[in-house]
């Protein structure tokens, strides 16, 4: 039989108290295949701790002075009930093993530990407390191996030692891996990942998965990573999940990384590779990017009084039409069938500019676009005819919505706070929803007769140059001179035809630009027969 040799220590049982092991000042040596079963809690406050085979403790499991092991093959196993407290010092355990009596039950770091073969997590709860000591960390070499049981997982603060490339480490449970490769290698990578059961809440409390990440590493350039990032089902909240894509917080904006991206809704994870080593060292999250946009508006040109006409449907394309100047939209966006109560395409922005002000809302500042169908209600949905039109954004937080048509002036949105939801809303119908441009002489919209006090965008623009004035007179009159047919930009009002009355619609977008104010006018050196026209309408949409 395997001897175990005690020497000095004070073994307390006795009541309803489980057994003690104290050590104080003695040595406690377990030889190879030697076994200690500690009831209660293992306490060594001075003297050694010589562990050639296995402790299983029960309770608290605390070094204060000196453990080791000559084989380097010890084991420390922690089972029972309740929550037990780890902290072995400045000495280093060569396999750990967690295996508590249930799944809420568990083991929590009172300082830093070090594993240096293997880890096995089996059963229970195993957190480095990371909210009230997030100094704390369980610490491995790359080489070392850790193991876990489905579902599984350590709650806070895994740094890996001796880093080399080329090979996938793990860290806080089986889909939280990190890989780098290139460049000069870290000499080691830390992760904190916190899930919302134990408080995990990413910053800026925006659209996200509950779960926080926090990447980190020491030493290492010119590197890229490939990064393996776990949540568990209830965490998913308003995201979808075939969308989800991890998200990078920096220099205070949350960055999604919508490509490469691999989904696992089966195993719970999301990956994604090639993150350069400027890029690593953040906190990251998971969220889903594409967003919905319940986005109402009226363009001036088919409004007949009562509602937007759709005479044009017929000879919409079935593609969109936005990939051209000044739009350089590249989306695919297409159809087989036109919805029939289409009154055209329209393409949509978000805009989200670091400032948050309209002024500096440009089109560099875009964070995501799409184009979609102008219902006659006034609604904008999907290609589909149906949904509210939603796509991918690459940026979180307030932001500006543009709405631009290809002979109307576009308009865009006031300042639009972001929600947990994943959607953005804004009526353009209502003049107060729409920014204005402080030096513009008119009103972003123009008011629709007929109905009770909404706007809508106004018409004109037929050579796409963001104002309506004499020179979309003569464009259109150009057109009708060429007898041009099917869908023209000079169809100022999308009757399917050009004719006089989209003449008479540009001046009278001129002309009501004008009544408002008499700073719209301009000098102009166009023929005669425009001279009356030498008023502008500019676009307040940020260029």
């Amino acid at each position: 039989m395997k001897r175990i040799l005690f020497s000095s220590l004070l073994l307390i049982s006795g009541g309803f108290l489980k057994a003690q092991l104290v050590n104080n000042g003695g040595t406690i040596l377990i030889e190879d295949g030697g076994y200690i079963f500690c009831a209660g809690n293992f306490q060594n406050n001075s003297g050694n701790v010589v562990n050639n085979g296995k402790i299983e403790v029960q309770g608290n499991f605390q070094n204060s002075s000196k453990y080791a092991s000559g084989s380097g093959e010890d084991t420390l196993i922690l089972t029972g009930t309740g929550t037990s407290l780890l902290n072995t010092g400045t000495d280093t355990i060569n396999n750990l093993q967690v295996n508590k009596s249930s799944s809420t039950d568990g083991v929590k770091l009172n300082g830093n530990v070090i594993v240096a073969k293997k880890l096995d997590h089996l059963q229970g709860q195993f957190t480095t407390d990371p909210l009230l000591n997030p100094g704390f960390q369980l610490q491995a070499p790359a080489t070392a191996t850790f193991n876990f049981s489905a579902g599984r997982e350590i709650v806070g603060k895994v740094t890996r030692t001796g880093w080399t490339s080329g090979t996938a480490r793990t860290f806080n449970g089986t889909n939280m891996t990190v890989t780098t490769a290139g460049g000069t290698s870290p000499t080691s990578v830390t992760v904190i990942m916190i899930p919302e059961t134990a408080g995990g809440n990413p910053s800026l409390a925006q659209r996200e998965v509950k779960r926080k990440f926090e990447l980190s590493q020491t030493g290492g350039t010119g590197f890229t990573a490939d990064i393996k990032m776990p949540y568990a089902q209830t965490e998913v909240n308003t995201n979808t999940e075939s969308f989800l894509v991890p998200w990078s917080y920096e220099s205070g904006d949350w960055t999604a990384r919508l490509t490469p991206v691999t989904r696992d809704s089966v195993n719970n994870f999301v990956s994604t590779t090639g993150i350069t080593a400027a890029q690593f060292g953040q906190e990251w999250k998971i969220a889903d990017p594409r967003y919905t946009f319940n986005v109402s508006a009226a363009l001036r040109g088919p409004w007949n009084g009562t509602a937007m006409s759709t005479t044009i449907n017929g000879n919409l394309p079935l593609t969109q039409p936005y990939n051209v100047t000044p739009f350089n939209y590249t989306g695919t966006e297409s159809v087989t069938t036109r919805p029939i109560t289409a009154v055209d395409w329209v393409l949509v922005e978000c805009r989200r500019p670091v400032s948050k002000l309209p002024a500096d809302a440009s089109s560099s500042t875009s964070i995501g676009r799409k184009a979609g169908f102008l219902l006659s209600n006034g609604t904008i949905v999907n290609p589909d005819g149906v949904t509210p039109i939603s796509f991918d954004i690459t940026k979180q937080d307030a932001s500006f919505i543009v709405v631009r048509h290809r002979n109307h002036l576009p308009a865009m949105s006031v300042l639009i706070p972001s929600n947990a939801t994943g959607s953005f809303a804004n009526d353009f119908t209502q003049l107060a929803n729409v920014y204005k441009n402080p030096s513009a002489a008119s009103n972003p919209v123009v008011l629709l007769s007929g109905a009770s006090g909404k706007y809508g965008f106004w018409a004109g623009d037929a050579n796409k140059n963001g104002a309506v004035n004499a020179t979309d007179v003569s464009a259109v009159k150009l057109a009708i001179s060429q007898a041009v047919t099917g869908y023209q930009l000079s169809d100022v009002n999308l009757s399917n035809a050009v004719n006089a009355t989209d003449v008479s619609l540009v001046k009278s977008m001129i002309s009501s630009a004008a009544s408002n104010s008499v700073s719209s006018f301009r000098s102009d050196s166009n023929s005669n027969n425009n001279q009356q026209l030498s008023g502008e309408i500019n676009s307040s949409v940020p260029e």
